[in-house]
């Protein structure tokens, strides 16, 4: 049977100096399966999401999106894995020229060949 975890992260640690940000983070999510990360300001949400696409290394662990292990694939390798994946980052990322619909369709078509 094939594997139904979409993504896979076992052991992730990222620090940032003395700040320990994510410690022995190991979660998985299923196909066709929703998952919420949520918390205060500061506690790792976008550190774990940068973790997740390759923005950020972690300092030890590995994340595995549709059994790829992203924190050793190339910048070319990582481009093709996104295209499976959505990032919103908090701040001012959105063009402000469209609107909320555009902005979403305008990663779609840009990277996936959709609309």
């Amino acid at each position: 049977m094939a594997d139904v975890n979409i993504i896979k992260i076992r052991n992730l640690c990222k620090r940032f100096g003395d700040k320990v940000v994510l410690d022995d983070i190991s979660l998985d999510v299923e196909k066709g399966e929703n998952l919420v990360v949520f918390g205060r300001s500061g506690t790792g949400k976008s550190v774990l999401l940068k973790c997740i696409i390759g923005l950020l290394a972690p300092d030890s662990g590995k994340v595995f999106i549709k059994e790829k292990d992203v924190t050793i694939l190339s910048t070319k390798e990582l481009n093709k894995v996104r295209r499976f994946t959505s990032f919103l980052f908090q701040g001012a990322a959105l063009y402000d020229s469209m609107t909320v619909r555009e902005n979403l369709k305008f990663s779609l078509q840009r990277n996936v060949g959709y609309f």
